[in-house]
């Protein structure tokens, strides 16, 4: 398996399985775990015949949550870790592999039933929708006391449990969570269909920081589904060790199963081609340092932190412009005044984003709480410094190849002020930059998640036998 040095490694394991090569295709090598004698009791030569069977014979049926805006025919940007990612990994399995891809997409509806219909197939993908009832729903987020949610929510996780025996996938990927990949998760449980979950955030961060949505009891109903994810998967993927550590911290310790880090993919080359013929040519300003945020509108991307920073700079009429891609909602008290002081922008296509960021002098990332932003990596692609809170999970590689100053405390607008004009057109150190290229590399990437598929199948076939 592919890996680099230190905290940089794409797969950093924690206990489980490990590989020998065997040659699948003429044109493909995959890696085959089997240290399992210890766990199973299984003659070691047995494993190994299950494992090579099943490589060279099976191809995977995957079956994911989906998202909208990855349809073909959606006019919608993909925003979002998840869906940017579901929108790459399952196009490099169709264009790469023989397997096949089925995502589902949770749909609130007023209907009192859950309903699941095929929307769409094309190549080896196919995506279905389930409507889901929003009176269902929201026993759990305003629940009045404490329940089960399995209970409340069978109807549901029954209908997605037929689906799976109909459809018979040979593994369920999360690919991030909340209460509808919740269903998933239980109706996978039920089906005895292994579980590998990416953890593309803390939902139970989440749900504190936006706790005045939902009452007492539904947030402790919650947070403990996010604990469910960890007793019920197979493997649990998580995108940097700050994240993991975060999880097993504060959300839950191990329970046995394999726990790998393996970082978000990005095609740097591609993207930091895209806006090669019109750099610089989005923003239009001569003289100001242009200072820009890509973030959706929420509490956690910390936009009170960028518009107290746009403030003070006007008050001490520094040279500095402001812009933020984010949609303010209508109603939102702040959203006068924030564009007052900054430039918003509507959502942009890659080709747009790659453009901002390379009209950018600096890109600020004052997060909350954030595990991987896509923004760190196009900013690195683009070459365009950027500024984060101690909360992002790219702190770790920060601190560690050279960039320290470029780790700013938000809390502290008069410090964020003399903290930016010390890193003002300087750029981000070559050696950040050359791990966060290194590691996240889209082919890398998807390899290591075949592989950890391949692995969770194969030990579970051994399970059955």
């Amino acid at each position: 398996m592919s890996r680099l040095d230190g905290e940089s490694q794409i797969f950093d394991r924690k206990g489980g399985l490990w590989c020998k090569t065997i040659d699948i295709h003429a044109s493909r090598v995959y890696n085959i775990s089997y240290k399992l004698k210890h766990q199973h009791q299984i003659e070691r030569t047995k494993d190994y015949a299950c494992c090579l069977s099943f490589f060279i014979d099976t191809t995977m049926i995957i079956l994911s949550n989906g998202f909208f805006t990855n349809m073909p025919n959606s006019e919608a940007v993909s925003q979002g870790g998840p869906a940017n990612f579901a929108k790459l990994f399952s196009r490099h399995i169709v264009d790469t592999t023989d397997h096949r891809w089925i995502g589902i997409i949770f749909r609130a509806s007023e209907s009192k039933a859950s309903r699941l219909r095929r929307i769409l197939s094309f190549g080896r993908k196919d995506y279905f929708k389930l409507y889901f009832p929003k009176r269902t729903f929201k026993k759990i987020t305003k629940a009045k006391k404490v329940e089960d949610s399995s209970i409340i929510l069978s109807g549901v996780i029954g209908r997605v449990v037929s689906f799976i025996k109909k459809e018979k996938p040979d593994i369920v990927f999360l690919n991030g969570f909340g209460l509808f990949n919740w269903v998933l998760l239980k109706a996978a449980e039920k089906t005895n269909t292994p579980v590998v979950i990416q953890h593309a955030g803390i939902w139970t961060k989440e749900l504190r920081l936006h706790k005045y949505l939902y009452s007492r009891a539904g947030l402790k109903m919650m947070e403990k589904m996010e604990k469910d994810s960890t007793r019920l998967s197979s493997a649990e993927v998580f995108l940097n060790t700050w994240s993991r550590d975060y999880y097993r911290r504060n959300v839950a310790q191990n329970s046995g199963n394999e726990s790998v880090v393996i970082p978000l993919p990005f095609d740097f080359e591609t993207f930091g081609k895209l806006s090669k013929t019109h750099k610089k040519s989005l923003i239009t300003m001569p003289g100001a340092f242009k200072i820009g945020t890509i973030a959706r509108w929420d509490n956690i991307k910390n936009h009170k932190a960028i518009l107290a920073l746009a403030r003070a700079a006007g008050r001490l009429h520094l040279p500095w412009q402001f812009y933020a891609v984010t949609k303010i909602p209508e109603k939102h008290c702040l959203k006068n005044s924030y564009k007052k002081n900054i430039e918003t922008i509507p959502a942009l296509d890659r080709t747009g984003i790659s453009d901002f960021c390379n009209s950018m002098d600096l890109l600020v990332l004052p997060s909350i709480f954030d595990v991987s932003p896509t923004v760190a990596l196009e900013a690195v692609a683009t070459g365009t410094p950027i500024a984060i809170s101690n909360n992002v999970g790219y702190v770790n590689d920060f601190k560690r190849y050279g960039a320290r100053k470029w780790v700013i405390d938000f809390r502290n607008t008069a410090k964020v002020l003399t903290s930016i004009k010390k890193i003002a057109q300087k750029p981000l150190p070559n050696s950040l930059r050359e791990q966060i290229v290194a590691k996240h590399d889209h082919e890398k990437v998807f390899s290591a998640y075949l592989d950890l598929f391949y692995e969770t199948v194969a030990k579970t076939k051994i399970k059955k036998r």
